[in-house]
């Protein structure tokens, strides 16, 4: 896999109006435009609705989904989730469509500008699986049925965003990011819970990447905490999307996993853009990042992996949503995490 951009767009935004985000979109993201996050006019676009509308007998919380999975509205409701999974037709995935406050727009995008790739987030099924709270109280990733449920559900999704884009767009592949927020719980989990292994994880993510290659897509995971990426990568992943910020030793510790992923292909997201707070991005510039991501490079060159092999292979990106941010500074950051994506192409 080629990607025809250097630098991934991340995260909700802070616009109140989506003239702002058409703006933003055309002049900074024209090779990869994305579907954002705009909260500030709908509280609800967010990567949780997104990925859970449609499904009855729900109720979500701030970081907690109940679900009345015992409820005849929810059994009727996965019989129609397997149908459509069966099938992955135009028609029965049609079903599952999501709302998003930026889709007339995107559209519009796609069909006039046809870029490679653009990208659409999603909750991974880790992240998901933690977040479920079932009737029984049952621990997600030990049930059968849960995992199924999760497999067929994102799977789904992917599916209907896919076709999506190849409407507008037919030469467009789409990127579905999975962004995993609580993978950095997996290792504590997996010691609590002997039922819980490594393969659990494994056979999940395969399922769910391999059909979404199979129907054109590529596929990410995005995770801004420290974690174990071997998981994602044995599963088939073509991007990993880390905190390069926060965490630059992340990848070192495997650092032949890194190679061979990057050899056969694979791209690195460096989140190397910190947004967590105004004063930091008011002393950012071009050069400091610049000097940042080099030295976060090195770490790795330093275990032995091509510094070419690599750099070839990178993208940048900010490190977390900006919808918290006054436009100003959310604007220098997406700048500046663009200005760096041409820098690395030139490299």
């Amino acid at each position: 896999m080629k990607l025809g951009f250097s630098c991934l767009p991340n995260g909700a935004l802070p616009y109140s109006d989506v003239s702002g985000t058409t703006r933003m979109m055309v002049k900074l993201f024209e090779n990869i435009p994305y579907l954002p996050f705009m909260p500030h006019i709908d509280k609800k676009d967010t990567v949780i609705y997104r990925t859970l509308d449609k499904i009855p007998a729900l109720t979500i919380k701030e970081d907690e989904i109940i679900l009345k999975n015992n409820s005849d509205k929810f059994i009727g409701f996965l019989s129609k989730l397997d149908k459509a999974y069966g099938s992955l037709s135009k028609e029965d995935v049609e079903k599952f469509a999501s709302k998003s406050v930026f889709m007339e727009k995107y559209c519009a995008v796609l069909s006039r500008l046809k870029p490679a790739e653009t990208v659409i987030n999603l909750l991974g099924p880790f992240t998901l699986s933690q977040m479920l709270k079932t009737a029984d109280d049952c621990l997600v990733l030990c049930d059968k049925n849960c995992r199924k449920f999760i497999v067929q559900l994102l799977v789904v999704k992917a599916i209907w965003f896919i076709n999506k884009v190849h409407e507008y767009s037919p030469e467009t592949k789409p990127i579905i990011m999975f962004e995993e927020p609580r993978l950095n719980e997996f290792g504590k989990l997996k010691r609590e819970n002997e039922n819980i292994t490594k393969e659990t994880l494994l056979s999940i993510y395969s399922k769910i990447f391999h059909d979404i290659h199979k129907h054109n897509g590529s596929v990410g995971v995005q995770c801004f905490n420290k974690c174990d990426w071997q998981i994602s990568i044995d599963s088939g992943v073509n991007i990993i999307s880390f905190g390069a910020y926060n965490n630059p030793n992340n990848l070192t510790i495997i650092p032949k996993k890194i190679r061979k992923f990057v050899s056969e292909g694979g791209y690195i997201n460096w989140g190397i853009v910190p947004v967590h707070s105004e004063s930091l991005i008011k002393t950012l510039n071009i050069s400091n990042l610049e000097n940042n991501f080099r030295n976060t490079v090195e770490l790795l060159t330093a275990k032995g992996i091509s510094i070419e092999n690599l750099y070839k292979h990178s993208t940048v990106s900010v490190q977390g949503d900006l919808d918290k941010l006054p436009v100003i500074f959310a604007e220098k950051a997406l700048i500046l995490s663009n200005q760096l994506g041409q820098k690395i192409t030139n490299c």
